[in-house]
């Protein structure tokens, strides 16, 4: 099975507390048993929180964390990427939401005005990164969610729609999450094997995100 819908402690917006891609998977400690991934998981909590989603992002090259991070969690995720081949990259600023901020695959990346440094995340993305709003939004990691398959984008996006095809090497399409919610991220945890959403998103949604991810023949 691709799908799993699950609610966290109640949470329905599930991007919030975790991330994935095609080698490895980040969530916070109270997600539920998770079989849709498919992929090695690392069950944490950052800055003392639950918000994985909201202050990591990365792709199957690497993974890009707030400055903040303490050392005893850098050792924690060398620990876990110690058989994978993953690069750690932190991230300096003021802004460290980088999970609203940044939208990447493992074919390009988009990420906000609002971060001062693309080199840094090209480095350990592995990915050209773009400078760019969606929907007028400089949160483009709230925006958008894409996998090696396909990706989503906030619903007023559709004028986004072809030039983030070409950024991420694929086709998507333009929806929501959780009855209605635009801001895509928040309500997914995504990879080319499969998704999480949360209780609330709703079958005509799931049939949006099932294509725009790739899982409808």
């Amino acid at each position: 099975m691709h799908l799993q819908q699950v609610s966290v402690s109640g949470e329905d917006f599930v991007g919030l507390l975790g991330f994935a891609t095609d080698k490895y998977a980040i969530l916070a400690e109270k997600f539920p048993g998770i079989e849709a991934l498919g992929v090695p998981e690392l069950r944490t909590r950052i800055y003392g929180t639950n918000l994985i989603g909201m202050f990591c992002c990365g792709n199957s090259n690497g993974i890009l964390l707030p400055y903040f991070v303490l050392k005893s969690k850098i050792k924690e995720l060398e620990k876990f990427f110690s058989k994978i081949d993953v690069k750690i990259g932190i991230l300096p600023g003021k802004h460290t939401a980088l999970g609203n901020l940044v939208a990447c695959n493992d074919s390009g990346a988009v990420i906000s005005p609002k971060i001062s440094d693309p080199n840094l995340i090209e480095d350990v993305l592995g990915v050209k990164a773009t400078v760019m709003e969606i929907a007028g939004h400089e949160e483009v990691g709230s925006c958008c969610i894409a996998t090696n398959k396909g990706f989503l984008v906030h619903p007023d996006a559709e004028d986004d729609l072809k030039f983030l095809k070409r950024i991420f090497k694929v086709e998507g399409m333009a929806g929501s999450v959780n009855f209605g919610f635009p801001f895509v991220k928040a309500g997914l945890v995504a990879n080319s094997n499969g998704y999480l959403t949360g209780l609330g998103t709703t079958g005509i949604e799931l049939g949006r995100v099932d294509e725009a991810f790739g899982f409808l023949d």
